[in-house]
């Protein structure tokens, strides 16, 4: 039986943003399939698998002081897609993003694209 539902969608969003939020690469990782896709920011190079997710998210929750939501997640099928402020270590600083998941059966992220661009880093 699917584990993929619209709650799913929702808790997992609020998962993410809360590991990364608590410096927890291994929460985060546990959320994405071993050949997840993540593009953050949209147009730069995929990180692709476990391997890659960590470095990346590793670098990320280093940056971070706080992830949360903007609003709430929206979910439909198999995708969930929220806007999230990411506010930065040590400046004044936060990034305005809409990260867009992807699932499979099983409940599991199998990519996720981050939609930002300059103009989204704005003072906190």
């Amino acid at each position: 039986m699917s584990k993929l539902n619209d709650q799913h969608i929702i808790a997992t969003l609020q998962a993410y943003v809360d590991a990364v939020s608590g410096d927890d690469v291994e929460k985060i990782l546990a959320l994405y399939t071993d050949d997840a896709v993540v593009e953050d920011p949209v147009g730069s190079d995929a990180h692709v698998g476990k391997e890659a997710l960590r470095a990346f998210y590793q670098m990320a929750i280093d940056s971070v002081e706080l992830m949360e939501l903007e609003g709430s997640v929206r979910a439909r099928g198999k995708w969930g897609a929220a806007a999230m402020k990411a506010h930065l270590k040590g400046i004044d600083m936060l990034i305005e993003t809409l990260d867009v998941m992807e699932f499979d059966e099983d409940g599991l992220v199998t990519r996720m694209t981050a939609y930002w661009g300059d103009n989204n880093m704005v003072a906190s």
